[in-house]
């Protein structure tokens, strides 16, 4: 977890090096969310907000600013990248999009050459960027972003308690005034809350099945990818699949070897093997390798979930910005979540309350090269994989779009209907 930086400029405190992430929850819930990343600051890009920026680690007490917000106002339209050297020994890239934070964007690197390859991949996804060519150190957009300041939104601070003890309070005031009356409306409302605790369960247990990877689970799964050999001991890799099981973090992986030289054969590629792989030879010339892979989920929280207007303008907007990197990048229509429902002691279906949350699963495809797929993690806050599969293409020239390895992704985003 990285901290922020305060750097002072003509006397305005720049934050550098906030975490911006697509902002596809509701967007009056976005303290509760910092609170949780134990964010110190927070930030919203954008007009509406459509990304949230969390910063760590900043104890000053009075105003201070985003550095790469202040670019966005300075910038409302088009692609700006630009890299600033706040200090001797940091080069630090800023980008926005249509004046919004990039969520790539926002870093600092320890020598130039990091920040230029930044600055490259930034321009596989937007290949008319504008580059911004600043003095040695980038004083003069420095001064520019401080000047901005004036007219712009500081950083929110997030505060730990008070609203939460406030609540506490009130509601022991509550159950002291009322606590007869509410002994009796329960003895009373008793099969009607047996009820919504049924459903309550039945709802958490339907979404156990379909857990949220996000951001991290999504960097877990690519790197089990990257690990795996392209060619090993003579053999070469065919192809790759893994596939989540229905119940708990638990996938299975298999992938196809092939054997190419005359030198290679089966005791070379078992002593080569990687621990854990699992290799059965169907053929003199064909391998089967399989293993397990744990991917840790997180249960959703369908408050926290996007709404069908927000996946609809940011995140398919944020879609639609690194798809020239893939062959195919497909939504397709939303499937309400079958949540099957409880039955009584008398096995008769128990009606559903009218504000259990109404949630929908739409399908996600994706294809690429596998070196593409950095691109899809930092918009992956509300997908639930299901399956991830390579192949192994030799012969291939690499393009934009082509690639010897070529990824398939199968998983479904999830949308908040109320």
């Amino acid at each position: 977890m990285r901290k922020a930086r305060l750097v002072w400029v003509d006397q305005v405190p720049l934050v550098f090096g906030l975490d911006w992430v697509p902002l596809l929850g509701v967007p009056d819930r976005v303290r509760t969310q910092a609170r949780r990343e134990q964010a110190s600051h927070l930030a919203l890009s954008g007009n509406p907000p459509a990304a949230l920026g969390l910063a760590r680690g900043v104890s000053l007490r009075q105003s201070c600013w985003s550095a790469a917000d202040l670019l966005t106002r300075l910038h409302p339209r088009g692609t700006v990248a630009c890299v600033l050297t706040p200090d001797p020994r940091t080069w630090h890239v800023l980008a926005c999009h249509e004046g919004v934070v990039l969520a790539r964007a926002d870093r600092g690197y320890p020598d130039p050459d990091m920040a230029a390859k930044a600055i490259e991949a930034l321009l596989l996804a937007y290949p008319k960027m504008e580059v911004l060519q600043a003095d040695p150190g980038g004083g003069e957009i420095l001064q520019r972003l401080a000047r901005q300041s004036v007219v712009s939104t500081p950083l929110t601070r997030v505060r730990r308690h008070g609203p939460a003890l406030v609540g506490l309070l009130v509601t022991v005031v509550v159950m002291l005034g009322f606590g007869w009356n509410r002994y009796v409306g329960q003895a009373q409302a008793q099969p009607a809350q047996d009820g919504r605790r049924a459903w309550e369960q039945a709802l958490a247990l339907t979404l156990a099945r379909h857990p949220i990877h996000g951001e991290q689970g999504t960097r877990t799964l690519l790197q089990a990818l990257y690990r795996q050999p392209a060619r090993l001991a003579g053999w070469v890799l065919g192809n790759l699949s893994c596939q989540r099981n229905m119940d708990g973090p638990h996938w299975q992986c298999r992938s196809e070897y092939r054997r190419l030289g005359s030198q290679a054969d089966n005791r070379g590629l078992l002593r080569a093997a990687p621990a854990g792989w699992r290799v059965e030879f169907p053929s003199l010339d064909v391998a089967h390798a399989s293993w397990p892979l744990t991917l840790d989920g997180r249960a959703p929280d369908p408050l926290g979930l996007p709404t069908t207007r927000l996946l609809a303008r940011d995140w398919a907007s944020a879609l639609q910005a690194v798809l020239p990197a893939f062959t195919t990048l497909r939504v397709d229509s939303p499937r309400p979540l079958a949540i099957p429902a409880p039955r009584d002691a008398q096995g008769r279906p128990q009606p559903q309350p009218d504000d259990l949350p109404a949630l929908a699963l739409r399908p996600l495809r994706v294809e690429g090269p596998l070196r593409s797929a950095a691109l899809l993690a930092p918009l992956a806050q509300s997908v639930s994989w299901q399956k991830a599969s390579l192949s192994h293409a030799p012969g291939t020239r690499p393009a934009l779009r082509a690639s010897r390895l070529i990824l398939h992704l199968e998983g479904s985003v999830y949308e908040n209907r109320r």
